[in-house]
């Protein structure tokens, strides 16, 4: 059954008005349902009960299937250790109420509306003085040397380089425009730097879209016009959408990999601190080293050692979407992500378990202390910021 198909149930559901057909699809559905997918959809539907504003459902059948459901999530939850994860209990008046289950967390979007704030931390709340999410926020360096703060530039035009155009919008975005013939005998050589905190988006002389997430490092020529080959490079990490042109193929150099394509969707996460390299694709066709993708895959690189795995592309691109999605990962991954985004450092206390998994979806638009204090309420861990320093703590 399709997304689609379920959130309307689940409307009808909720406003009290299912028929005898769409309890039994979506009986059929849960039986089958991991809890991993079923967390999703109640996630998703979230927010479109918040803004339709749902009353509690009076379908007690269908309800009682629902809990079900849940307890018997529940229960294994109970037999795990630092366990986060979160799942609807009931969906009410307010659009939605969580049950926190034991050794569980729930995100809401914004950490606001009718499930209130959990009471932050005086230590959490004043860091926010200083500390705000990350926002468009960039520097530009030309082939000349000259480094160009997007942040204050003025929008228009920038500066031109070998018959090229380059201009910055009201929106923050860079954009190559080729307004003549002129010839240039040398590459000319443009980066893009974003720091902690900062990023930034560009649209190339070819027509390819390039997202750039924080403290990244995309270099590319001013002018495609004259190589055989789109050849760019990156350090951190960029969402591409790249122009089509069988006559030069795109190539993006990270470290230890060169990604191949002619034209399509895919995301690149090259930071020097993870542990790995990873490339997932959304559309089209790559060629990560030697091993293809198709879409739906990543391809993880470890040292010299590729792998090809199936994708979760809302997880890869959440950052674009403006979103912190937390599964799947480890504790520090995702602590790491949270450094970037606010510039930030992260210091663990000795002895801290490597077993803390956290489950959720936040917007990248909340305060740094509304993100910590609804980690701290799985009781696992707890936070302490002094300036730009955040302790991590039993």
């Amino acid at each position: 059954m399709e997304k689609k198909q379920l959130y309307e149930i689940l409307r009808r559901f909720a406003a009290g008005n299912t028929s005898d057909a769409e309890r039994q699809q979506f009986n059929t559905w849960l039986k089958t349902a991991t809890d991993e997918e079923y967390n999703e959809l109640m996630v998703s539907y979230h927010a479109l009960l918040s803004d339709a504003g749902i009353y509690e459902s009076t379908d007690t059948l269908l309800f009682k299937k629902i809990e079900d459901k849940i307890d018997d999530y529940e229960s294994r939850q109970k037999r795990g250790t630092y366990k986060i994860n979160f799942s609807f209990k009931r969906l009410s008046i307010a659009a939605a109420i969580f049950l926190v289950v034991a050794g569980s967390l729930f995100f809401y979007t914004k950490f606001t509306g009718p499930f209130g704030n959990p009471g932050i931390d005086k230590n959490l709340e004043l860091a926010d003085r200083h500390i705000k999410p990350g926002n468009n926020k960039a520097y530009l360096t030309l082939a000349n040397g000259k480094r160009i703060s997007l942040t204050d530039a003025a929008n228009g035009e920038l500066a031109r380089e070998a018959g090229v155009e380059i201009s910055k919008t009201a929106n923050g975005q860079i954009i190559y425009k080729i307004f003549n013939n002129a010839h240039h005998n040398e590459e000319l050589i443009n980066t893009i730097e974003t720091p902690r905190g900062g990023q930034y988006q560009v649209l190339l002389p070819d027509g390819s879209k390039v997202w750039l997430n924080a403290a990244s490092k995309f270099s590319y020529p001013v002018s495609f016009k004259y190589d055989k080959e789109r050849m760019v490079t990156l350090n951190g990490e960029a969402y591409f959408e790249v122009a089509k042109d069988k006559q030069h193929p795109f190539i993006v150099k990270s470290e230890g990999q060169e990604v191949a394509v002619l034209g399509t969707h895919f995301n690149i996460n090259s930071y020097a601190d993870e542990n790995a390299t990873k490339t997932t694709l959304l559309e089209g066709s790559v060629k990560v080293n030697d091993a293809m993708l198709k879409p739906g895959q990543q391809s993880v690189l470890s040292g010299k050692k590729i792998k090809v795995l199936p994708a979760d592309i809302e997880l890869s691109v959440a950052w674009k979407n403006g979103d912190f999605i937390f599964k799947g990962e480890d504790f520090k991954t995702n602590m790491r992500k949270i450094a970037r985004w606010y510039d930030v450092d992260i210091e663990y206390e000795p002895g801290l378990s490597e077993n803390i998994e956290l489950g959720g979806w936040v917007s990248r638009s909340s305060k740094l202390s509304e993100v910590l204090s609804r980690i701290e309420l799985a009781g696992s861990v707890h936070f302490k910021v002094e300036g730009r320093r955040v302790l991590v703590t039993k």
